[in-house]
């Protein structure tokens, strides 16, 4: 069996790890910078060793994600591929954590709500959003109980 986790690339995966803290409330965030000798082998400049990441690592609801900088590589946002945390609404701390979640990051002026965070038809909710860097991100709670699994 594999697990599958997000691996995102920034500029500045530094800055990136602020943000997602500030405005996500991301936990669990380990950086790991680039060494000098790193420095040398990929052609960086040696002052910029402490805001260069080599990996970094997160928690946004309990899903893990990593990072890392693009190390000059261009990266450009898609909308092939959307991010999607989900909760179980049956447990009410987890639904709260969600609702109050997406409150929190819609509040955020750097985030473009594209779906608010309602019920659905299927009988969950759902709500959507892309970030500043040009995530699109879904954000989903259901019953688990009532998956067919």
């Amino acid at each position: 069996m594999a697990n599958l986790y997000p691996y995102l690339a920034f500029e500045r995966a530094k800055e990136a790890l602020a943000y997602y803290e500030k405005v996500f409330g991301a936990t669990n965030i380990t950086r790991v910078p680039v060494t000098e000798e790193q420095a040398k082998q990929f052609g960086l400049p040696a002052e910029e060793l402490d805001n260069l990441t080599m990996h970094a690592g997160f928690t946004i609801l309990g899903t893990e994600l990593f990072c890392a900088d693009s190390f000059g590589n261009q990266i450009a946002p898609s909308r092939q591929i959307s991010l999607m945390l989900d909760v179980n609404s049956e447990d009410a701390a987890a639904a709260k954590e969600a609702d109050d979640f997406f409150e929190n990051v819609a509040a955020s002026p750097d985030v473009d709500v594209t779906m608010p965070f309602e019920e659905q038809f299927w009988g969950g909710k759902m709500g959507q959003f892309t970030d500043k860097y040009g995530i699109t991100w879904m954000i989903h709670s259901q019953p688990y109980s009532k998956l067919g699994k």
